[in-house]
């Protein structure tokens, strides 16, 4: 199931029945929210340099998120989100009380 964002809920809004003046207070939420997600924050700036040497970390060989994060310095539960956000990188469960590892997808 894809995420409902604030964006999708208010474009929805437009269709119900509003006053003139509602609709206009509507339309400028949408495009407060626009303005805002087309700039990445300083933060998304950041990580992306990051991500860029946790990829290379995982080219060897699938590792757990605390060997990554060892690997580029950073904290286990900063890596651990970054990896969710790197397109092709996967979580392949661990065995018993092993952690996960995680790999890029083949």
């Amino acid at each position: 199931m894809a995420k409902v964002t604030k964006k999708d809920v208010l474009v929805k809004a437009l269709e119900m029945d509003f006053t003139a003046e509602e609709i206009e207070v509507i339309k400028g939420m949408i495009t407060g929210l626009e303005k805002r997600s087309a700039k990445p924050t300083k933060a998304q700036i950041a990580n992306e340099a990051v991500k860029a040497e946790i990829a290379k970390v995982l080219t060897a060989e699938p590792k757990t998120a605390k060997e990554i994060a060892e690997a580029v310095g950073e904290s286990t539960n900063k890596v651990a989100a970054l990896l969710k956000q790197i397109e092709g990188v996967v979580k392949v469960e661990g065995k018993g009380k092993k952690p996960a590892t995680y790999a890029y997808a083949e």
